[in-house]
């Protein structure tokens, strides 16, 4: 009787392990999140609902298939080093991103294990939630706080330029009133008191529209868009510079490829190009003609408004990072605000476009604008 099993006892053994194989597969099946393994030739072994939900595909388009064919190409070679890892016996866990079958992107947080039967490695037993929601939430919340540092950056320029732009003008016309308030100054003292009023008052206005134009750009981006014809555009903004090109002897060259239309916001266009020639003529090189070139062309679904010119140009290792920030200029022997590049910057930016500068000294700039056809 003793070292013999009977019958009785191994039916109910094998009935437990049929039970327990049953539960397993139950979880298995449908657990929340993805579950899978995959085999020493990198191909998926088995899969749950949770992980072909995720991939949008049917459990026999995955089994037997590459794990690494639904790794998003960008992220392919950081996902084989921490597969690599976990073949070789090392628990990994990391983040990941996969495409769906739709082509969507869905980020994962990826627990792998080395998967063993005694001692030989046989593949590796994976667990991946789906954090989409959250990296999208991460990835909004980041945006908002970059967004805000530059407007906390702004303010605090703002708050500079207040207490030190300002501060000079308001200077000479508190000084001028007290000094037209006595009795005792000469006519002419007091005429050429009037006419410097006048002058800081001017200056002031001036500094406070700039201000204000800046200030209500920040506002902006929901404005109502319309079709413009590009070519048209330009040729309005060449007309209001009429008289500074015929000042600076300009020769203005326009090349279109053919009536390029853009919906877009109309007046962000016409202070873009504008403010990019008025840019060309303002910096033009005191040893020769000025000339400036005008693209309009089109690539795919966009516009590229490339102005070139042969001026004075820039070192751009030394002023390209400060180039589009407002109160920035870089000739001081040219009379100008610093504010027509942070302008086209911000513009562009609200149209979705981008703004790229090629320059050398001495040798001239160019401002390539790009914008979508459709803002």
């Amino acid at each position: 009787m003793f070292g013999t099993t009977s019958p009785s006892k191994q039916t109910s053994s094998d009935l437990a392990s049929l039970r327990l194989e049953r539960l397993n597969r139950l979880l298995f099946n449908h657990y929340p999140d993805a579950v899978y393994t995959i085999g020493m030739d990198n191909c998926f072994h088995t899969v749950n609902h949770a992980a072909c939900q995720v991939l949008q595909r049917e459990p026999n388009e995955l089994i037997g298939q590459p794990f690494y064919l639904s790794i998003h190409p960008e992220h392919w070679e950081e996902a084989a080093h921490y597969f690599r890892a976990a073949k070789d016996g090392h628990a990994q866990r990391y983040q990941a991103v996969v495409r769906s079958s739709s082509g969507e992107s869905v980020f994962l947080d990826v627990t792998n294990f080395p998967l063993k039967v005694g001692q030989e490695m046989v593949g590796v037993f994976g667990i991946a939630k789906d954090i989409t929601v959250q990296k999208r939430h991460e990835q909004e919340l980041l945006r908002t706080t970059q967004e805000l540092q530059r407007q906390n950056n702004e303010l605090e320029l703002f708050r500079k330029m207040i207490a030190h732009d300002f501060r000079s003008p308001i200077a000479r016309l508190l000084g001028l009133g007290k000094l037209l308030q006595k009795d005792n100054v000469p006519p002419a003292s007091r005429q050429t008191a009037i006419t410097a009023l006048l002058q800081s008052a001017q200056q002031l206005d001036a500094m406070v529209q700039d201000l204000n134009q800046v200030l209500t750009l920040h506002h902006q981006g929901d404005e109502p868009r319309e079709w413009c014809n590009l070519s048209f555009i330009t040729q309005q903004c060449l007309d209001n510079l009429k008289e500074e090109i015929q000042s600076a002897k300009a020769t203005i060259t326009l090349h279109s490829s053919s009536e390029l239309e853009l919906f877009t916001v109309k007046a962000f266009l016409a202070s873009i190009i504008q403010n990019l020639l008025s840019n060309a003529l303002k910096y033009r090189s005191k040893d020769r003609l000025p000339q400036i070139s005008i693209s309009l062309t089109q690539q795919g679904q966009e516009v590229l408004i490339a102005v070139t010119d042969n001026g004075t140009g820039m070192d751009l290792d030394q002023v390209g990072p400060s180039l589009f920030r407002m109160y920035k200029r870089f000739h001081r022997d040219v009379d100008g605000k610093g504010l027509g590049l942070y302008l086209v910057k911000e513009q562009v930016r609200l149209l979705q476009g981008r703004v790229e500068v090629s320059s050398a000294p001495d040798l001239g700039t160019t401002f390539t604008v790009t914008l979508p056809m459709q803002s």
